[in-house]
């Protein structure tokens, strides 16, 4: 992954997973992150964010002594300016909505796969100039990668407007879909967050290029180039390798006064 990165980001990672603390230190080096700082649990983290002062702490919320839940309004208090996202292998389901009343700005949960978990821990901190401005993310050749890929696409969106997340949403589903039935390839699916547009590119191993065409209202199939034709703002297929890339952009909504 490349980009442009803003100054460095000081990261405290609070977690009494000494394994996970491993990992997760590689892949925010493999980043460029590399103020880093740990602690075991709960209290400590308090006393080490207040000594350090980061921009960002990644919260567990299982851990003895203080757990995360317990000191998240303590942090959020204390550390207005830092900004807590919990790292939890519990459901954000389950509790989301808790550790956001308590002053978590985001939740990640532990079982997302380690190419994505700095890009996802960022974008839920809304430190997303920290990341790669392209996020690369690849799917299995399997029914459930079309609901993986419409998360990837609402973690990693920036948008607040509900229309253009559901349009994204439907494109990317569509393409998706395409990709596995008729290139019978896992697919790989790039967002790029642009100033005056998003753009997505989905990536597969046919080389045939997309036809656009009307689909009947009782077809089974045929609707996904028509719907992008209908949403996006711009779309394309070109040749990429032995396969292609079908590829659309969706312009950001003006803001609004």
């Amino acid at each position: 992954m490349t980009g442009t990165r803003a100054r460095p980001l000081r990261v405290l990672i609070v977690d009494d997973d000494v394994d996970q603390v491993k990992a997760l230190r590689r892949l925010l080096e493999r980043e460029g992150i590399h103020d880093v700082t740990e602690a075991g649990d709960g209290g400590e983290g308090v006393e080490t964010a207040l000594a350090e002062q980061p921009d960002l702490v990644i919260l567990d919320l299982g851990m003895p002594n203080r757990n995360g839940v317990e000191v998240l309004p303590e942090l959020h208090h204390r550390l207005p300016d830092t900004r807590v996202v919990v790292l939890s292998n519990f459901s954000r389901r389950r509790m989301g909505e808790i550790v956001a009343r308590r002053g978590a700005v985001g939740y990640v949960e532990k079982r997302v796969p380690a190419e994505r978990l700095v890009q996802e821990l960022l974008i839920a901190a809304s430190l997303a100039d920290h990341a790669a401005a392209r996020m690369t993310a690849r799917f299995p050749l399997t029914a459930a990668s079309v609901g993986q890929a419409r998360r990837f696409v609402r973690i990693a969106l920036d948008t607040s407007t509900r229309q253009v997340l559901d349009e994204i949403e439907l494109m990317v589903s569509e393409l998706v879909t395409n990709a596995m039935l008729h290139a019978e390839s896992p697919p790989r699916v790039d967002i790029v967050l642009g100033r005056a547009a998003y753009r997505v590119e989905i990536y597969d191993d046919d080389p045939s290029l997309p036809q656009l065409r009307d689909a009947s209202p009782d077809a089974l199939g045929g609707r996904g180039i028509f719907l992008v034709d209908r949403l996006a703002s711009r779309w394309g297929a070109e040749p990429h390798g032995r396969g292609k890339v079908v590829w659309f952009e969706r312009d950001r909504e003006p803001a609004r006064p």
